[in-house]
């Protein structure tokens, strides 16, 4: 059974429900670190922290501060708590040509000294005399977004580059930018700029396999991922540690990685017994019938357990070769909830139009523009709907267990997946379409039941469940998914 301490789960229900936070969260409840029985993260106060995150790779890189002011009260609005970005983004994605390598920001600033297309990444471009009000170089835009994402109380993931383009070189027209001893300064670099910065949640990787044995893109970038953790550490706490040494500095900074968009290679594929990695990260990209079995794959690994986050996958009213808008908002929601029906500590969100935040062309942004993205549906469906759902659920004390499902799971998008509490006070199964499953009451006790609908956040009753009694249910009539839910009588 989870161990938290109740008064600050009930106030972290409250401050949920109003969604008003009297101060930020790291101020509030302490600095994040991994929960007792590694599935899932904390604050220092006990207080389960949940990942509501929201994709916005070229948000340093694009959007001039009047439009990441606009980015980010929307987001802030609508409910995500962390916003996953790139400090060094190789342009690509919304039908504008990608690059160039040392692409300038939308002040003209580019990161690095040397050309437009020849980055030297040892060598940060820092001009004197500007701040994050008034840029004069790329870090100041750099410094203005970090800041604005703590002044609202939101964390940011932040990658220092975007692996697939500079380390791996897995993107078509890209080349290897670091080495080791580059990687491990840069890493140094970006952690003693910030390293008084609570709300900067490390993302390594970005788009990025550890290891290749493809014939045409053979590498072992891991040693190059790995000094840049050590960078990072060395930055934010003047210590030296190694990435396989264990070491008290390494749990002064949360790192986790991003990885590539194959299913079955997650970042525990190369670097679950690193010592700097605090979390796993999971990709499925298009593969939406993967992210049950990915996410409770990392959840069941051992030596040692770690939380597992769902940091990318398929994009709200994208194509991926189908007619546009075939992510629909219950492709998104199914998403989120196996998710965290397979035990994950968060989950990142992504709208087509706003990852790439350039073009209004392609098979992802299908005509719109970030802007208008915005209100899609499947943001606020997550972001609040879900969120809310989650929290007063108690979602941190979720055990998967698909035994309540009598062998009526079903597989792929349409799976069904069940979770019990671990104080054995409630089910919880998730419909992923409106069809028939058979349940079973496996509490001690009669439960009360209901439905919740992940669309629109209402609730209707359920007739009771006796204890051990097994059942064919389907979810009312007209809701394209649905969660039931069976909780223990007094």
């Amino acid at each position: 059974m989870i161990k938290m301490k109740k008064i600050n789960y009930a106030l972290f229900l409250l401050l949920f429900a109003n969604n008003l936070f009297a101060q930020a969260p790291w101020k509030f409840h302490g600095s994040l670190e991994v929960a007792s029985n590694g599935h899932y993260i904390t604050h220092q106060d006990g207080t389960p922290f949940l990942w509501i995150g929201d994709t916005g790779w070229g948000l340093f890189q694009q959007l001039n501060r009047e439009e990441v002011d606009k980015y980010l009260d929307h987001r802030q609005k609508t409910g995500f708590n962390v916003i996953q970005s790139v400090a060094f983004w190789y342009p690509h994605g919304g039908g504008i040509d990608s690059g160039p390598h040392n692409a300038a920001n939308a002040y003209g600033h580019r990161p690095f000294t040397g050309g437009e297309d020849s980055p030297n990444t040892s060598e940060p471009l820092i001009v004197a005399g500007g701040s994050p009000s008034a840029p004069n170089d790329y870090w100041d835009h750099a410094d203005y977004i970090i800041q604005g994402i703590k002044k609202r109380n939101m964390y940011i993931a932040l990658l220092p580059n975007w692996g697939r383009s500079y380390i791996t070189t897995q993107f078509g027209g890209t080349h290897s930018e670091f080495n080791i001893q580059e990687a491990k300064e840069y890493g140094a670099f970006l952690g003693k700029r910030y390293k008084n910065e609570p709300h900067i949640l490390w993302v390594l990787g970005g788009d990025a396999k550890g290891i290749s044995t493809d014939s045409e893109k053979n590498f072992d970038s891991r040693a190059i991922f790995r000094a840049m953790a050590e960078g990072i550490v060395q930055g934010v706490t003047n210590q030296s540690p190694k990435w396989n040494e264990a070491d008290p500095a390494w749990k002064k900074v949360f790192i986790t990685y991003h990885p590539d968009g194959d299913a079955d290679k997650n970042s525990s594929n190369w670097f679950h017994e690193d010592k700097w990695l605090t979390a796993n990260g999971v990709e499925v990209w298009k593969e939406v019938e993967e992210v049950y079995p990915s996410m409770l794959r990392e959840y069941n690994l051992d030596h040692p357990k770690k939380p597992s986050l769902f940091l990318e996958g398929s994009y709200e009213f994208s194509a991926y070769g189908h007619d546009c808008g075939w992510v629909s908002p219950v492709r998104i929601r199914r998403q989120v909830y196996h998710t965290f029906f397979a035990g994950g500590a968060g989950h990142t969100y992504g709208a087509g139009p706003i990852w790439p935040m350039r073009g209004n062309k392609g098979n992802y942004s299908c005509g719109y523009t970030w802007q208008q993205a915005l209100d899609f549906p499947g943001a606020f469906q997550f972001a609040q709907l879900a969120k809310n759902f989650l929290v007063s659920h108690q979602w941190a004390e979720w055990v998967p267990d698909q035994s309540i499902l009598q062998g009526t799971a079903s597989e792929g998008e349409s799976l069904r997946a069940a979770v019990k509490l671990g104080n054995s006070e409630m089910l919880l199964v998730y419909f992923s379409n409106n069809s028939n499953g058979t349940v079973k009451n496996t509490l001690t006790k009669p439960a009360e039941a209901k439905w919740f609908d992940p669309s629109e956040g209402r609730e209707t009753k359920a007739d009771a469940f006796e204890p051990d009694e097994q059942r064919e249910i389907k979810p009312p009539s007209g809701w394209e998914d649905a969660i039931l839910v069976l909780t223990a009588k007094k």
